[in-house]
């Protein structure tokens, strides 16, 4: 049927469970403060449609199509547009996810199309895309499902196909890197928060373990056992976590862009541990002029909640890999609306961020 095993989907509600509301005072950084996120009030000009694609007939397969919501800007914008395709966290329909996103809105305003894939409730029961599950049936189908939605809108005549990007929140996240490494001729740039590390799981148990703890193995070995083959073309990645996280640690986050950095064949001076509950230096300035820049030591008790530390990486003033920890933010999307479950107001509005590092990047 597409689900987990009634003990460990119980083991994973327990563990959502545990969500508490905004953390507390953060590790102070060096820092980035971003400006107030203006955007269209009211209702939008453009249209918002739930839509469904059909999947091609596997055996044992309940679930045959993939219902999703698309939202087009108005017609005021010139096609072909840039397209962003989303992906809900647990226990999110992509309706919740759209509004505490407010990627719509922005869409609007900065003229592209965005659409929200979503898990139905027959395949998993609480709407998690199943990201720990690729050697086996159902995670990868979920993958394959999704790389199908994309060559489906690639083909619409107002989608430049050049310009899809893929982003996702926690079990969401943890999909978009799994699409995004696979199906790297699809996608322009993905866009990761609350993500897990890639192929540290292959159950929901050792799912569970891989979001609490992160993973000892090599970040670059475990793309290997993700099936995530080293292709010739980059794969731009911004990273977002939020530093008092208590579903998904925030080690994930360091650890997601060191995988990123071998995939992109860029130099690892991330380094993932963590003392105090604060990430530690990701690169001594001299040594990342090149290569990317990274903040200096991290102090851990001076930094506002909402403030965040950022690293990019990159060559040839191309950027490639960009992390954002964000201080005082637990498992939501940082700077969203939180009148929706796992979306906060409390860090700059992620949703900007992704569209700014996805717009200087096209395959």
């Amino acid at each position: 049927m597409g689900t987990l095993p009634r003990q460990s989907a119980r083991h994973l509600g327990s563990w959502f469970d545990r969500l508490h509301g905004r953390g507390t005072a953060a590790p102070a950084a060096r820092m980035r403060v971003a400006p107030p996120l203006a955007l269209p009030a009211g209702p939008l000009p453009g249209q918002w449609s739930q839509r469904r694609l059909k999947l091609p007939a596997m055996p044992g397969e309940l679930v045959s199509q993939l219902n999703y919501w698309l939202y087009e800007p108005s017609r005021r914008h010139a096609g072909p547009l840039p397209l962003v395709v989303m992906l809900h966290g647990c226990r999110q329909t992509a309706e919740d996810f759209a509004a505490g996103t407010r990627m719509n809105a922005l869409a609007e305003r900065e003229g592209f199309l965005v659409a929200y894939a979503e898990q139905p409730l027959r395949r998993q029961l609480q709407r998690c895309w199943q990201w720990f599950d690729l050697a086996a049936s159902e995670g990868a189908r979920e993958a394959q499902a999704i790389a199908a939605l994309i060559d489906a809108l690639a083909l619409r005549r107002d989608v430049c196909p050049q310009r899809v990007y893929l982003a996702g929140l926690s079990a969401g996240a943890a999909m978009a890197a799994v699409v995004a490494l696979r199906y790297p001729d699809k996608v322009a740039a993905v866009g990761l928060h609350s993500g897990v590390v890639v192929g540290a799981a292959d159950s929901a148990r050792s799912g569970l373990r891989a979001m609490q703890h992160g993973s000892r193995a090599e970040p670059a070995t475990l793309l290997d056992a993700a099936g995530v083959a080293l292709a010739g073309k980059p794969m731009p990645a911004l990273i977002l976590h939020g530093m008092d996280d208590q579903v998904v640690h925030p080690v994930n986050a360091r650890l997601l862009a060191r995988q990123f950095l071998a995939y992109n064949r860029l130099p690892d001076r991330i380094d993932s541990e963590r003392r105090n509950g604060a990430p530690l230096p990701a690169a001594d300035a001299s040594a990342s002029q090149q290569h990317g820049r990274a903040n200096g030591e991290v102090d851990a008790a001076d930094v506002p909640a909402g403030h965040y530390l950022e690293s990019r990486f990159g060559h040839a003033r191309r950027e490639l890999v960009q992390l954002c920890e964000v201080a005082g933010l637990g498992h939501a999307w940082s700077g969203g609306d939180p009148a929706y479950r796992y979306h906060s107001d409390t860090g700059p509005a992620a949703s900007m961020l992704m569209w700014e590092f996805f717009r200087e990047h096209r395959r």
